[in-house]
């Protein structure tokens, strides 16, 4: 069975370039818009993962995994936040909100992937 993986970005632009490089993998791609909606499909997919911009309207990556990781229906679902800002705040927050990992764009398409398999496998987490 496929995995299934959520990717949340309010630049459609990056959802796409992520969403053709996750599915190199073989893994099936849901796409959320915000905060909210990633929220909102987390509860109704239950996908395998979340990878989580940090940058976005209505809820950040940080409220949006918060919600994800303390909601009982989502709580086992792992996530990952990334940002184009390396701000030692946002990494502790994102980890305080319940991230499973924290990055740092840009990341090439092989880092990406990596970083997923780890999570996925739990194996090499970074804090």
């Amino acid at each position: 069975m496929a995995v299934t993986i959520l990717i949340v970005d309010d630049l459609s632009d990056m959802r796409t370039l992520m969403s053709l490089t996750l599915k190199r993998n073989g893994w099936n791609i849901l796409e959320a818009r915000d905060g909210q909606e990633a929220v909102d499909i987390a509860r109704q997919h239950q996908p395998a993962l979340v990878v989580m911009d940090y940058d976005m309207p209505t809820k950040n990556g940080a409220e949006a995994c918060r919600e994800i990781t303390t909601d009982p229906t989502t709580s086992h679902i792992p996530v990952i936040v990334y940002t184009g800002h390396a701000s030692i705040h946002i990494k502790e927050e994102s980890y305080k909100a319940g991230a499973k990992q924290f990055l740092v764009k840009p990341i090439t398409p092989t880092q990406l992937r990596q970083e997923i398999q780890n999570v996925l496998t739990g194996s090499n987490l970074d804090h």
